[in-house]
């Protein structure tokens, strides 16, 4: 049996404050030699079953392949990304629709409507019309939710951003860089785009076995507001893409447009993290170093700020924690909604187009397996 230590788990896409943030063209980019299958469907009717059994196969195969969860239900996946095959297979549909651009030449349809009784469907139209619409109203609690977390810590985001010395973040960055890599000439750098925790039903999530699989040296970046890392990590983005490597970077779900919380470089096994009273990473990753954000501080002009910012952290954390709730909420409706679904799919028929793929990509393989 698979000991999955092959699998790297990601999210791509969150709840954020800003609504539901996709970085699913990360899979829509990939032309030149991939093949992409688009599943399309309703909910329950197996796509994330579809895309299990594609991970389960070729986790023998692949040297390293992602399984992309869903935030909305962790335990589902949206996406499965087989870099030695060439093929992704992702869930086509809202929040994260996708919308052929090269029918036939890149994307394939794997189309699922044709294997339900629509009859059915209309006949039970106003549970699903009712169940969906149950479902938006929570994420949008979700969002506002979030929203006033992120006014909160932002605030102390700023606080903090004035008493940094960025000119010493961006030092100590390069030093570790000059110690870890060493200058490349003529390689082109890649970057791919993911979030590695998310705001989920199940809380607060990170993939933490995914930082493990990626790196053997994980360097630990200890911040209780997010400056420090926002400037160490973006210095270090730069300085690795500018020396020519291969880079993961993980969005912050609280942020996602402006910070980033993890960076991880395959080929030097080697992994930068950031570490939040969210996220306490440095309790569970086994760190080659831990980096205390309050040496980059002006720690006792912060002191001065120190009432207002614990005050802003409970109150981000009591909203982060109704924020969940919401989306608890959401999940189980969602799943009344599957239920409804799932007595009008011909599961015999989904399960033919499950075996055509999986026939395909299996061809994808040395010795056609």
């Amino acid at each position: 049996m698979n000991d999955e230590s092959n699998i790297l788990d990601f999210f791509l896409g969150s709840n954020t404050p800003e609504g539901f943030v996709s970085l699913f063209d990360e899979i829509t980019g990939l032309y030149k030699d991939y093949v992409s299958y688009v599943i399309k469907g309703g909910p329950g009717t197996g796509k994330s079953t579809l895309m299990k059994k594609c991970a389960v196969e070729a986790s023998f195969f692949e040297p390293y392949l992602e399984r992309i969860h869903c935030s909305s239900d962790p335990n589902s996946l949206d996406a499965v990304i087989l870099p030695k095959a060439k093929v992704t297979i992702a869930d086509g549909t809202p929040p994260h629709v996708i919308e052929p651009q090269y029918p036939g030449a890149y994307e394939s349809v794997v189309n699922f409507c044709d294997c339900w009784d629509e009859k059915n469907l209309q006949q039970n139209r106003e549970s699903v019309i009712d169940l969906s619409q149950k479902v938006s109203a929570c994420h949008r609690q979700c969002v506002g939710l979030l929203k006033a977390a992120h006014s909160l810590l932002q605030d102390n985001f700023l606080l903090a951003m004035a008493c940094t010395d960025g000119v010493k973040v961006a030092k100590a960055a390069g030093n570790i860089l000059e110690r870890e890599c060493k200058r490349r000439r003529g390689l082109l750098p890649k970057e791919h785009k993911r979030f590695l925790s998310a705001i989920t039903p199940k809380g607060l999530l990170c993939c933490t076995d995914t930082i493990n699989r990626l790196c053997d040296r994980v360097y630990v970046l200890k911040d209780f507001y997010g400056a420090s890392s926002a400037l160490f990590m973006e210095e270090l983005r730069v300085q690795l893409l500018q020396r020519g490597f291969e880079i993961y970077t993980c969005l912050c779900p609280m942020n996602a447009h402006q910070k980033i919380d993890h960076i991880f470089v395959p080929e030097l096994k080697l992994g930068f993290v950031t570490a939040t009273p969210f996220f306490p990473l440095e309790k569970t990753l086994d760190a080659y170093r831990v980096i205390h954000f309050t040496r980059f501080t002006d720690m006792e002009t912060l002191k001065k700020k120190k009432q207002r910012m614990r005050f802003n952290q409970r109150m981000a954390a009591e909203l982060l924690e109704e924020s969940v709730r919401s989306l608890q909420k959401a999940k189980s409706i969602h799943d009344a909604l599957e239920q409804v679904y799932g007595h009008a799919m011909d599961y015999k028929k989904i399960n033919d187009k499950a075996q055509a793929v999986l026939y395909a990509i299996q061809t994808r393989y040395p010795q056609g397996n």
